[in-house]
């Protein structure tokens, strides 16, 4: 059968080209989506430091809120692509929050004019996801070689 003579192989290269796929998702999302969104004026309503209360190892997160209106009606969310992770769960690792991102600030509110309640306030394509995507490969070709 054909996945029987090398699985790790195919193994090897799923962990290879996922990454890229989940990368090129969000590139498309930054380059194309948010670029046919409408905008709108915004207002920081909280900009904080909290532990992740849908993570159980319970990790640091930077929460940006937001809110805005659109067609008289009003909106309040948080913008899930502002908020830096922190891969600790010890408080001596928590972070400041966003200095771009001050209480009271108004902003600029990137909405899906299709689903006003859709929206972001940070529409640039985060080149750390390129990191991401680098270290993946790497960790998956160590992986495949050591496994080989």
């Amino acid at each position: 059968m054909f996945f029987e003579q090398e699985p790790q192989l195919y193994v090897g290269l799923a962990f290879i080209i996922f990454p890229f796929i989940v990368l090129g998702v969000i590139f498309y999302f930054y380059e194309v989506t948010i670029k046919k969104w409408k905008t709108t004026e915004g207002m920081i309503i909280r900009n904080t430091v909290e532990r992740d209360k849908k993570d159980t190892d319970g990790y640091w997160r930077n929460y940006v809120v937001y809110e805005y209106s659109v067609d008289g009606k009003h909106y309040q969310n948080n913008d899930s692509h502002t908020q830096n992770l922190i891969f600790s769960s010890s408080l001596k690792y928590q972070i400041v929050p966003n200095e771009r991102f001050v209480e009271g600030k108004k902003v600029k509110v990137y909405y899906n004019p299709q689903k006003p309640h859709k929206s972001v306030i940070d529409n640039k394509f985060d080149y750390y996801n390129l990191a991401i995507l680098f270290f993946s490969i790497i960790g998956a070709l160590i992986a495949y070689y050591d496994w080989k």
